[in-house]
């Protein structure tokens, strides 16, 4: 089903994991232009870039080099969307993920962490709701939260504080947004099968597989079941969902 035809998708970190499924999903839905905002074009799992299966599904696509933790940067990306008519869907995916000794854990990699998934998700729903705004269009803005944003755990102390922030900015911009017909969810992965997840270290690769043997479907969710869920929410069926965090974990958050 076209659920997304003739929209314009800006997806950060859509090189590999988690936003290329979306960016890849976005253009099985029908949408005229998916935009690739990442640091890195090559996708992490290798082979084809995420503009060139985008295209071959029939889609305009788009690579913006961005850092979305540079509010300059993220700006100028969202100009290329701006450029051919105005993002319909912003999608904030772009994060880090690392293992976390809460007690060794150096300044540089707590503000690098809370950068990333907090600074970079604030400012790229900022930029995209201002754009939206700007030429009076209805929009939807994903946030990218995670599982980690509703249970806490000891190996990721950051980052699970940076996920449960942006539960409740999903909430604020929703309330803030909705009078521009605006709409700003987020999305609350499980354990996913990413090469993300893959590079990790062994303790973390335990962790994960311990996760999954807790959680009530009994296995890692796919990329793309996350994308389906997003391409929901982007779309007009979602047209009364606002405000919500929708955990797609496999029930794991359910039992914790």
């Amino acid at each position: 089903m076209r659920l997304l035809a003739e929209k314009i998708v800006f997806v950060t970190g859509g090189s590999s994991g988690i936003g290329r499924a979306i960016c890849l999903a976005a253009a099985q839905a029908g949408a005229r232009l998916v935009i690739n905002a990442d640091l890195r074009e090559s996708p992490r799992e290798g082979g084809a870039s995420t503009h060139e299966l985008v295209r071959q599904a029939g889609a305009d696509a788009l690579f913006a080099e961005v850092d979305v933790s540079n509010r300059r940067s993220v700006e100028a990306a969202l100009g290329q969307a701006e450029a051919a008519g105005g993002a319909d869907v912003v999608v904030c995916n772009a994060g880090v993920a690392l293992v976390e000794d809460l007690l060794a854990l150096s300044e540089d990699a707590y503000r690098r962490i809370v950068a990333v998934n907090i600074d970079g998700a604030f400012f790229t729903a900022q930029a995209g709701a201002r754009q939206m705004v700007r030429l009076g269009k209805a929009g939807s803005i994903i946030l990218m939260s995670s599982m980690g944003g509703i249970r806490g755990a000891a190996a990721t102390p950051v980052y699970s504080s940076t996920k449960a922030a942006l539960r409740l900015m999903a909430a604020s911009m929703a309330d803030a947004l909705g009078p521009q017909a605006i709409r700003v969810n987020a999305i609350c992965p499980g354990v996913i099968d990413t090469e993300l997840a893959s590079i990790q270290g062994p303790n973390f690769r335990e962790a994960m597989a311990g996760m999954v043997q807790r959680t009530p479907l009994r296995r890692s969710g796919m990329p793309s079941e996350i994308a389906d869920v997003a391409v929901w929410l982007a779309s007009d069926r979602a047209s009364f969902v606002s405000g919500a965090s929708i955990p797609v974990d496999g029930g794991l958050s359910a039992v914790l």
